[in-house]
């Protein structure tokens, strides 16, 4: 049904590199761009547009039609730095290189969920059997891949278990289809807050939501440059997003868009078990 999300190619140094750095007149931002439309969207390029002065480049956002397409521009060096969601990050591989990650109140994990509507006769992960489902992209971690992987593990097929499987591109476009009555289940992400209550993106769309389960910390999305970008740029990249969660004035720009506001430097704990993780599973067709 959909492309392995941890599959490799060869080839993707060379590419990664086609654009030559001593011709470089501006910078790509990478987002994806379901994920970034409207008010966010504003929100990317008032925080590029802040970038640019840092950098000494403009910096332009860029948006992908999909997950894989991001991944394909980093790859093909149209894209200098992105926002990359887990299963981007590790599909990259050695393509890309991370700054670091934006996370919010100490926390960088968060975890997939599965959600229905509040008034759905559905109890239990067994009562999946026959029902609508929808995801949010082949290589969305939480909104496909990581709901995936953990039915296989109880036991409950995931490529026999629905009567349909929906891609909605963006985790507010699968929630709004779910409230529309498009689907009966959505795969999407939550956070647990110190009172143990689990709410995610839904909260922005409606109330009338509850969760089925969940499934375990997933690493936090990566602020990532491709490898064949020149070091002297990649660290005014670095330096231009530690004074953006620094200043009173971007600082809740960022959270706006990210999410959090605080920069972590380097690759966040849990990639080497998802990658892991992703490994076994498409070995055994789980995404087949």
């Amino acid at each position: 049904m959909t492309n392995s999300p941890i599959a490799s190619e060869s080839g993707s140094e060379s590419r990664s590199e086609s654009r030559s750095e001593s011709q470089s007149e501006r910078v790509t931002f990478g987002v994806i761009a379901q994920a970034t439309e409207g008010e966010v969207a504003e929100r990317v390029e008032k925080l590029v547009g802040w970038m640019s002065e840092r950098v000494g480049l403009p910096v332009e956002r860029r948006a992908a039609g999909s997950y894989e397409a991001l991944a394909d521009e980093v790859r093909a060096g149209t894209i200098d730095v992105a926002w990359l969601p887990p299963i981007v990050f590790v599909r990259l591989g050695d393509a890309v290189q991370p700054l670091g990650s934006i996370v919010r109140a100490g926390k960088a994990a968060y975890e997939s969920a599965l959600v229905m509507r509040a008034d759905s006769k559905i109890d239990s992960l067994n009562g999946l059997v026959g029902v609508r489902a929808g995801w949010i992209d082949p290589w969305s971690a939480a909104g496909f891949v990581l709901p995936r992987m953990n039915l296989a593990l109880r036991g409950i097929d995931p490529r026999r278990c629905f009567r349909t499987e929906t891609f909605h591109g963006s985790h507010r476009a699968a929630i709004e289809a779910l409230a529309a009555g498009a689907c009966d289940v959505v795969g999407t992400y939550a956070r647990a807050d110190e009172a143990g209550v689990v709410a995610g993106g839904w909260t922005e769309v409606t109330s009338d939501v509850r969760v089925l389960a969940t499934f375990g910390a997933i690493p936090p999305d990566v602020i990532g440059v491709r490898s064949g970008l020149a070091e002297d740029l990649r660290e005014k990249l670095r330096d231009a997003l530690r004074l953006a969660c620094a200043s009173d004035e971007i600082r809740p720009l960022v959270r706006d868009i990210f999410g959090g506001d605080e920069m972590r430097e380097g690759l966040a704990p849990g990639y080497d078990e998802l990658k892991a993780s992703l490994a076994t599973a498409s070995s055994r067709g789980i995404f087949d």
